[in-house]
């Protein structure tokens, strides 16, 4: 990977390459590390590419890229495009598995950052659920297990996932 960084700041040598191969104008790259940084101070972490934050070892919030990123170049925008893997519970923060990420693998609880309506995957092993906790990590409500999805959850009363 790119190494380890804390808010504020990219991977060591390779903020200007990645925004470039990412196709984000310097505004651009500019507002995504601000989100990158707002994150880190929401939920920590460890920043591990320009649009990715390592949280425990457990998962990766990836940030969707604006939609003009890739555009000069003839690509599609990358806002909508992460695809949950089979294994993995995803949390996006917007409807229809688009917008930011919590790509989750191993068991643990993951907070919530999004307030409003979103959207989740559960691609885990046949039959593994998932908790959904509020602020005093009390499950509230648990999915019917793998696999299933939601395309417009309401995380308004989510702070945790227990993805297991």
């Amino acid at each position: 990977m790119c190494g380890t960084a804390t808010a504020g700041t990219t991977p060591a040598g390779s903020s200007a390459a990645q925004t470039r191969e990412l196709g984000l104008t310097s505004a651009e790259a500019t507002a995504l590390q601000n989100r990158v940084d707002a994150y880190i101070a929401s939920v920590g972490g460890t920043q591990i590419a320009a649009d990715r934050i390592r949280l425990g070892t457990g998962a990766v919030l990836t940030l969707a890229l604006p939609s003009t990123a890739g555009a000069d170049r003839g690509e599609a925008a990358q806002v909508a495009s992460y695809t949950c893997r089979y294994g993995h519970f995803c949390a996006y923060s917007d409807v229809n598995w688009s917008g930011d990420v919590i790509d989750m693998y191993h068991c643990a609880d993951y907070k919530i950052p999004w307030f409003g309506n979103g959207s989740w995957i559960n691609n885990q092993t046949p039959g593994t659920q998932a908790g959904f906790k509020d602020n005093d990590f009390v499950v509230r409500w648990a999915d019917p297990g793998a696999y299933s999805s939601d395309d417009v959850a309401d995380w308004s009363w989510v702070h945790y996932v227990k993805n297991c």
